[in-house]
């Protein structure tokens, strides 16, 4: 019966835990910036993320040449 009890607390705990944290994190992402330069900031990494997904997409990767491009002709004998 105490191995029931405790793991039911560990259970509630967990869940409290987890809710706590994702509520805390969502509170952080939807700070409003108080000055335009953090601003600023934000859009140029969130412009920067969506070039390096369009660079770095499934399609370049698996069909692109990979290293046997330019380097790959340097290195060869």
């Amino acid at each position: 019966m105490g191995f029931v009890m405790v793991f039911l607390f560990a259970l509630v705990g967990t869940a409290v835990g987890a809710t706590a944290f994702l509520a805390l994190r969502d509170r952080a992402r939807c700070r409003r910036f108080d000055d335009t330069e953090g601003l600023l900031i934000e859009q140029q990494r969130t412009a920067q993320a969506a070039r390096m997904r369009a660079t770095y997409s499934s399609v370049s990767v698996h069909h692109g040449n990979g290293v046997l491009g330019d380097e790959g002709n340097h290195y060869r004998s």
